[in-house]
């Protein structure tokens, strides 16, 4: 019994509270002809009604448990832009629906509850004031059959009225709120995309930086001790070096070599985490020192005025020509490469053609995967072209913004 009289009476709330809104937007619906008509002209006309969808989101989402997302409303297309706005059409149309429905649903959510208790009390009205007939609540009372049933049943329908029909009004009016004056479908997927991608963009932000923090930490911290170490090492076994059969001298040799290679195996893994050159050069002196290592000659084409990417961007940029220009030397049987960066602040594009024999899988190979994996990590696009005998270009664009 509680658990219905407290569902009822929260659903009772939800269409009074409906009434701060109702009864504006019933005023507002008296003036929507002439509202209509100054929308070409004025669209700064429709603020009001914004003002009071806002008003409606806010109760509406409190009885929801959360916040009803505003509809992006056109900013922009002159004069007409009201007109031609989808969201402004759905206020106009909410302030019809619940101007109208919500003001006689709310005052009538309100009235049944003393219309029980009337209707209960009738009896005792016909008692007081026999034996003339008595109108209670819409029903004509005549006789005392009629006084100790008629009014009962009357009760027990508006009894029955605000234990269901109430709540589903109440949820009906709240449901209308979040279709008409919330984002559509196609919005809220354009927000969630949005979203998610300036999610992934600052993890991929805080990814590159926590990879240039440990390309630091092993370049400057671990790399120089194992050099310390070493060198240690050495100065130890030229103090045996007059005892070439002594035992010491041999693990200390072996102990020397087994550093350097680990040296050397950590020198590439730095350069795996985050290429030291990138944060030193930037990505054209990268590009360039990638070129000037090849065995082939390498041509590369960077604007002036090329504006530095974003680290993610930049890294990945770095790869991509990396990978390409492994893939020339080993396989292609190339004698000229050339490497092309541009940008406008906005995209970066990178383009790595050859001069050999062509024919690359881009589905085969595990490089040319590896690059479109690493692009499609960026929201970028990477096109391989590889035709046989006349060589293989390797396009990728990579979105900065």
């Amino acid at each position: 019994m509680k658990t219905a009289i407290r569902r009822s009476t929260g659903a009772t709330a939800v269409l009074a509270s409906g009434l701060q809104t109702a009864l504006p937007a019933l005023a507002g619906a008296f003036v929507l002809p002439l509202l209509v008509l100054l929308l070409p002209f004025v669209p700064s006309a429709t603020r009001p009604v914004r003002a009071l969808a806002g008003l409606e989101r806010e109760r509406a989402g409190r009885h929801l448990g959360y916040r009803l997302p505003e509809a992006a409303h056109a900013e922009a297309g002159g004069r007409w832009r009201a007109v031609r706005d989808p969201a402004t059409w759905r206020d106009l149309l909410w302030l019809v629906v619940h101007g109208l429905a919500g003001t006689f649903l709310g005052l009538t959510g309100i009235a049944l509850w003393p219309a029980i208790v009337i209707s209960a009390l009738t009896p005792a009205y016909w008692w007081l004031f026999p034996p003339q007939s008595f109108t209670g609540m819409f029903v004509l009372i005549e006789t005392w059959p009629e006084a100790l049933t008629l009014p009962l049943l009357q009760a027990a329908a508006y009894a029955a009225a605000v234990y269901w029909v109430v709540p589903l009004i109440a949820r009906g009016q709240l449901r209308l709120a979040r279709s008409l004056l919330g984002p559509g479908d196609a919005e809220v997927l354009a927000q969630q995309v949005e979203t998610l991608t300036r999610t992934r963009a600052e993890a991929l932000e805080s990814h590159g930086a926590e990879l240039r923090r440990i390309e630091r930490d092993l370049h400057d911290g671990i790399q120089a001790q194992l050099v310390a170490v070493a060198v240690r090492i050495g100065l130890a076994e030229r103090t045996l070096g007059a005892e070439p059969e002594n035992p010491a001298a041999a693990l200390l040799r072996d102990a020397r070599t087994g550093i350097e290679d680990s040296l050397g195996n950590l020198r590439e893994i730095i350069r795996g985490i985050y290429p030291p050159i990138l944060a030193d050069r930037g990505l054209s002196g990268a590009v360039h020192a990638l070129a000037g290592g090849q065995r082939i000659p390498v041509t590369v084409r960077v604007p002036d005025d090329l504006p530095r990417p974003p680290a993610a961007v930049e890294a990945a940029a770095y790869f991509v020509v990396a990978e390409s220009l492994t893939n020339v030397t080993k396989h292609s049987t190339a004698v000229h490469a050339e490497v092309i960066l541009d940008g406008d602040g906005n995209s970066l594009r990178v383009t790595v053609r050859d001069d050999g024999q062509g024919g690359a899988d881009a589905a085969g190979g595990s490089g040319l995967s590896g690059i479109r994996r690493r692009v499609a990590a960026l929201d970028g696009t990477a096109r391989i072209d590889s035709p046989v005998n006349v060589g293989t270009t390797i396009e990728v664009l990579l979105p900065c913004a």
